[in-house]
């Protein structure tokens, strides 16, 4: 069986701490010094913690032809094939977020997890779901 494991996204990574930085940056700009010291330590241990956790497989995302298996914490997550609708990679700037919807018009989005377009192609054939957005175009 095929499956598409997805890394995390170095680049999402690097923005969430760029913005912790900015936001320590003005917190000390307005004396709000000790406020900023603690949230800048519980927020970079946070993202240290989910980039640890991403190493060690203890936090993954695998799509297959059963479906989409993801673990965000503490529990393991099954979304099967016949509930998804289809897939989007949608941009913001330049990050990039796989965003999956269900059939119930629910949608479920990895921000922190990378994927290209040749895999987004291979996800979308392996789920047999149409890619949203005017570049994608999943071949038969």
């Amino acid at each position: 069986m095929r499956t598409i494991d997805l890394d995390i996204s170095w680049f999402a990574v690097l923005a969430t701490v760029c913005g912790i930085s900015l936001c320590y940056v003005m917190m000390n700009l307005v004396a709000l010094h000790g406020v900023a010291s603690s949230l800048v330590v519980v927020s970079l241990s946070g993202v240290a913690l989910i980039v640890l956790m991403t190493l060690t497989d203890k936090r993954f995302v695998h799509i297959d032809k059963a479906g989409i298996c993801y673990r965000t914490w503490v529990k393991t997550q099954y979304v099967h094939a016949d509930e998804i609708a289809s897939l989007e990679l949608q941009k913001l700037g330049p990050l990039q977020c796989l965003k999956v919807v269900l059939h119930n018009n629910r949608s479920l989005s990895f921000p922190y997890w990378s994927i290209d377009d040749v895999e987004l192609q291979k996800a979308a054939q392996v789920l047999s779901v149409p890619i949203l957005g005017k570049s994608h175009q999943v071949k038969a």
